[in-house]
């Protein structure tokens, strides 16, 4: 909020620098522009922070009261300047976030002194996860554009690296994660056994890497209704991902013991084993899978991808084919069948035509 104060030349200010205040003295001969580069810095900077803050155009670093020399025309420059800038701030902000007050400066008489001023820019505090970047774009040929992102902290206003904007990025999609399961879990206290609910803590636990919360949130779900599929894989997927392959071997082969039958199972069984490198076994679990529903081109090229693992380039084929036979337009089969063949090359094994 701007407030009322008398600003006299000469004296010290009456607020120090720190966390919510900066003082900036300003020498430029092109006073407006560098008004404006540092309203976009420390308004980012104070977002980013998350603070209500201000910054004071024409106050030195020690505090003294200094103005800056602005016709009226530069006054009206800086306003519509500096909101224009802001516009392309990214994301983009509603200008209620932000305030400039052009402030008239006295003499120790308390006599106004003609078109000398302290430029005053007031930022909300606001509680987002995005970080805002700045509306500069340096291009260079072929490279990308390049935002600059700044942050407030202490009394200073710094650009952060590549690496901390990723690691800023990264702590705040994680407090994001929180605040929503936060939500779900108060859903859940009223309502514990919502599979959807359950579903998308689930997915919150896997992105936060909670290894605990996702083995936990499952074997809920799995206790509400044992016989599901689609949750079991999921399951086992995300133990996968966590590199646990012995407990997704585990939790699918226990949905094979409830569902021998399931081609699903067999077919995520397979995919396990493979990406273990069992691929003998994967093959005998891909092949239990394609005995139940022969037709599946899926299975068919998950066999020919893992015969030609194996060396057998020939049969790899024969299964790859099979399965253009029933979509021929499968894409990952013909990319499968042209990667099969240039290992047959490299080999020197020779090509029977009939494959």
């Amino acid at each position: 909020m701007i407030q009322e104060t008398k600003f006299i030349q000469g004296q010290i200010f009456h607020r120090e620098e720190g966390k919510y205040v900066e003082f900036k003295s300003i020498e430029s001969q092109k006073p407006v522009k560098k008004i404006v580069d540092y309203a976009e810095q420390y308004i980012i900077g104070f977002l980013n922070a998350s603070v209500e803050g201000d910054i004071y155009l024409g106050i030195d670093d020690s505090g003294t009261i200094l103005g800056i020399a602005l016709n009226r025309s530069q006054k009206d420059e800086i306003q519509k300047n500096i909101t224009d800038k802001l516009r392309n701030i990214d994301p983009v902000i509603s200008p209620t976030y932000y305030d400039i007050e052009i402030h008239d400066i006295y003499d120790m008489e308390e006599q106004k002194i003609e078109n000398i001023y302290v430029v005053q820019l007031h930022t909300l505090r606001v509680e987002e996860d995005d970080l805002y970047r700045t509306s500069e774009r340096e291009y260079w040929m072929y490279k990308t554009a390049e935002d600059s992102v700044y942050m407030k902290k202490a009394s200073s206003c710094f650009k952060l690296s590549g690496e901390e904007i990723n690691k800023e990025s990264k702590m705040r999609y994680q407090k994001h994660l929180r605040k929503d399961l936060e939500k779900i879990d108060n859903k859940l206290l009223r309502d514990p056994k919502n599979i959807l609910l359950l579903k998308e803590k689930a997915k919150i636990a896997e992105y936060m890497s909670d290894v605990q919360m996702v083995r936990e949130t499952y074997e809920k779900m799995l206790t509400i209704i044992p016989n599901n599929p689609k949750i079991r894989i999921a399951y086992a997927s995300a133990q996968e991902k966590f590199g646990d392959s012995e407990s997704a071997l585990a939790i699918i082969n226990d949905g094979v013991k409830l569902d021998n039958n399931n081609q699903h199972y067999l077919k995520k069984l397979g995919e396990i084993l493979f990406s273990s490198d069992r691929q003998s076994d994967a093959i005998n679990a891909f092949k239990a899978a394609l005995d139940i529903n022969p037709d599946d081109y899926t299975i068919l090229t998950q066999i020919g991808i893992t015969l030609r693992e194996l060396g057998n380039y020939k049969e790899s084929l024969y299964f790859l084919n099979s399965a253009l036979s029933k979509a021929p337009n499968y894409r990952a089969a013909k990319y499968e069948k042209k990667k099969t063949y240039s290992k047959m090359f490299q080999g020197g094994t020779g090509i029977n035509k009939t494959y």
